[in-house]
């Protein structure tokens, strides 16, 4: 009878580990994978609350990242020194440690209850390690119900910090990769820029207009990053426009502005032999269709109201919005009020109503100061 039930006990810890594997690799967005190892190590092993401590770049401090329990709030953000806590030890060693009680343990850092109100009793500390190399550690703190973790506690928390480490390892590698791609897009939208001196910091600035509607439209992260990547790249096409036109201090003729507005063909073929194909489709259709107006009088295609993407729609206030308030060799261009007088004006006929909506009560939320929303909101996206 006995046997039976450890090997149902040990049957329960695999599904358990299983399902905690699952839901730790279905998701590379940094907070989010956090958020899940701790939460998952805390429910598997019964404990009343939890913090997961990561490894600063300077591999000199250590930073609550994650925190679960009456007083995560208050946790979250603290950081440690090497050399400080029970947590600098398991990550200098790599050894995991069970601590049954907290206060009589020397290497304690109290300052950490200190400044959450928390009690720690009881204590499981293990290290989040891949491949040799210690990212950070995770804390289970007060077991439930009964008074200690137990040998069997530990050793599943060292079972499950295993796969949590490797989940933490790949976010950190897709945020880097992110990073790399983000820097890449906005050095190419500065060299596109630099073609033409009117236009110096356009993409940037409709980039960040857009993304700040969207923020203002409730869109979520991945809505907003993938919108935002997509504005810095939807004037692309200029590439294949001839700095003749590009660059005319003068009005365009007929011909010269049919060509115009073929960067935005252009932009779409551009970004359409990019990879992987499935990742560019946003902004292979902000690309094309940021001209196209509500009316069905913008180009390429002519197209009206829903048949134009969101995204484009988004980025056509921006774009529009940025193109009447930046000066040129043939306008002094509008103040920011004017601009916004403009959109509304055309609003639900050129222009998406809930776009100007939210864009114009930006405006009138900071005063026409967007220097100052922007330093209020931080400069562009940040991964």
């Amino acid at each position: 009878m006995t046997q039976l039930k450890d090997l149902e006990s040990k049957v329960q810890e695999l599904v358990t580990l299983l399902e905690a594997s699952k839901q730790l690799n279905s998701n590379l967005e940094m907070g989010e994978v956090l958020e899940s190892i701790l939460l998952q190590m805390v429910q598997v092993v019964g404990a009343e609350a939890g913090t997961l401590w990561v490894l600063n770049k300077d591999r000199q401090t250590i930073k609550a990242a994650a925190a679960y329990g009456a007083s995560a709030s208050n946790i979250l953000n603290i950081e440690l020194g090497m050399d400080e806590g029970i947590v600098g030890k398991v990550i200098g060693t790599g050894e995991a440690q069970l601590i049954e009680n907290v206060a009589a343990n020397p290497d304690w850092a109290n300052r950490v209850d200190h400044s959450s109100g928390f009690v720690s009793k009881s204590m499981i500390t293990v290290p989040l390690a891949v491949k040799g190399k210690v990212l950070g550690a995770l804390q289970l703190l007060n077991k439930k119900d009964i008074a200690f973790f137990s040998e069997q506690d530990i050793n599943l928390a060292v079972a499950l910090a295993n796969q949590s480490a490797l989940a933490l390892h790949n976010s950190q590698m897709y945020e880097e990769l992110q990073r790399m791609l983000l820097s890449m897009i906005r050095t190419l939208a500065k060299v596109l820029d630099a073609r033409d001196p009117y236009t110096a910091g356009h993409s940037e600035r409709v980039a960040k207009y857009s993304l700040w509607i969207a923020q203002k439209l409730g869109l979520d992260a991945q809505d907003c990053e993938e919108l935002y990547k997509a504005a810095l790249l939807h004037d692309i096409g200029k590439i294949g426009i001839p700095d003749a036109i590009l660059r005319k201090p003068s009005g365009l003729t007929n011909e010269e502005f049919a060509a115009i507005k073929q960067h935005t063909v252009i932009g779409a073929d551009i970004l359409s032999n990019m990879e992987p194909k499935d990742a560019m489709v946003p902004a292979i259709r902000t690309a094309l269709s940021h001209h196209e107006r509500l009316d069905g009088t913008g180009y390429p295609h002519g197209l009206a109201g829903a048949e134009i993407p969101f995204f484009a729609r988004i980025v056509g206030v921006a774009d529009a919005f940025d193109a009447m308030t930046t000066a040129r060799s043939y306008s002094k261009g509008l103040s920011f009020e004017l601009g916004a007088e403009e959109l509304v004006r055309c609003r639900e006929k050129l222009f998406d109503g809930k776009v100007v909506d939210a864009f114009a009560e930006i405006l009138v939320e900071c005063d026409y100061r967007l220097d100052e929303y922007e330093e209020q909101q931080g400069r562009g996206y940040k991964l």
